[in-house]
């Protein structure tokens, strides 16, 4: 057996133990895709109508307002430079309230559940959890499939390259060749399709990579040149008391104060701290929340609003800046609608790979079985005529 054909076994192989893995991310991954223009355009009839020049409640009002109305006690509250945007104030088990971001009137008490369910197929995507509760032993088989998803990129490549390097040889593998359905139609969509989409899946594996696996993480730290960070056991949040609401006013000056810092803001997020702590953290975007770049974290004395620490991106180092740029490259969202785009586009062709993949799998399977068929009655006549 010749090593190309030892390849092409050792490819087909790996394919049909992780193809269904594949197809579990790969369904994801499009589900994901466009989850923020989904939510804006689900949204896109909630807004404020107050005047900009009408004067507006403090933060602490709108929080209080919520609290009262929701009968619960927020957990983050973000807020828009646009004050058309209406402010976010999240309540536990997923509760989303869309408020005026002036007056503080409820616009719409059911925004979580469309981002609940994003937030469901995030988990599944990337922890394998459902309703909070990760399952370790298939998270370590969907890693485990994106590994294969590598070595089925590199092999495929190889297997890619033809025997010839003729002008004719060469546009069969680059051109689709449609025929009806048959093998030669699949063979062409499978073996086209790799080729065009092999910088991006290698993109999305490498990046996928990189946050499954902390040795993946450390290989990125290293070849930025710094020593890769120190891995920590994931723990339970520790129950601490809210914060009270007639204690919300303390808030309003370090959101002022956040605000005045960076004066090209477009969002403000803040999780309510609790009652205790010296410091409080509010994280400041300047763009749609796609652009690693653009945010920046901000950290603040609670009782005097003296800044202690702005951290932007410039401010991280070098493997630091790759790892949160990972992220956003994985998603498409580091290049916008374009990139989001190609993204999708990405997943769908690696689901067309795993379904042509396995259809040809199953075509070479019932041919052998035919050849073996036909070699029995053959071998069964030559003893009736001996």
């Amino acid at each position: 057996m010749t090593a190309r054909r030892m390849l092409f076994w050792l490819h087909l192989l790996v394919g049909i133990v992780v193809g269904s893995v594949l197809v579990f991310l790969a369904t994801t991954g499009c589900i994901l895709a466009f989850q923020h223009q989904i939510i804006d355009w689900s949204e896109r009839g909630i807004g404020s109508n107050t005047s900009v020049s009408a004067p507006c409640l403090q933060p602490s009002q709108i929080l209080a307002q919520a609290a009262v109305a929701q009968h619960g006690t927020p957990i983050s509250w973000v807020s828009y430079a646009d004050r058309r945007r209406p402010t976010e104030i999240e309540f536990p088990k997923g509760q989303l309230l869309l408020v005026d971001s002036c007056s503080g009137r409820v616009l719409s008490a059911n925004a979580g559940r469309l981002r609940g369910f994003f937030d469901e197929v995030h988990d599944l995507h990337r922890y394998v959890a459902w309703a909070g509760v990760r399952h370790e032993g298939l998270r370590s088989v969907k890693n485990a499939g994106v590994l294969a998803f590598l070595f089925l990129l590199v092999s495929g490549s190889i297997l890619w390259l033809p025997r010839q390097w003729t002008s004719k040889h060469v546009r069969t593998a680059v051109v689709p060749r449609w025929r009806g359905l048959g093998r030669a139609s699949e063979w062409s969509l499978h073996t086209v399709v790799g080729f065009w989409l092999f910088l991006p899946l290698a993109c999305i594996v490498l990046t996928g990579l990189i946050m499954a696996y902390a040795w993946a993480n450390a290989l990125l730290y290293r070849a930025a040149g710094e020593p890769p960070p120190s891995v920590r056991a994931e723990r339970e949040p520790k129950s601490t008391e809210p914060l009270a609401i007639e204690h919300y006013k303390d808030l309003d000056p370090l959101i002022a104060r956040a605000s005045t810092q960076d004066p090209a803001w477009a969002s403000l997020l803040l999780r309510i701290p609790p009652a205790k702590g010296k410091e409080i953290t509010i994280n400041l975007d300047e763009g749609d929340g796609g652009d690693p770049r653009k945010k920046s974290q901000l950290t603040l004395v609670r009782k005097s609003a003296e800044v202690t620490k702005w951290m932007r991106y410039g401010d991280n180092t070098r493997a630091r800046k790759w790892r949160l740029l990972a992220h956003f490259i994985h998603t498409g969202e580091l290049f916008g609608i374009v990139g989001q785009t190609l993204a999708f586009v990405t997943t769908l062709g690696s689901l067309l790979l795993v379904v042509t993949g396995f259809s040809l799998s199953i075509r070479r399977y019932l041919a052998w079985r035919l050849r073996r068929k036909r070699a029995l009655l053959h071998a069964h006549d030559v003893v009736t005529v001996q």
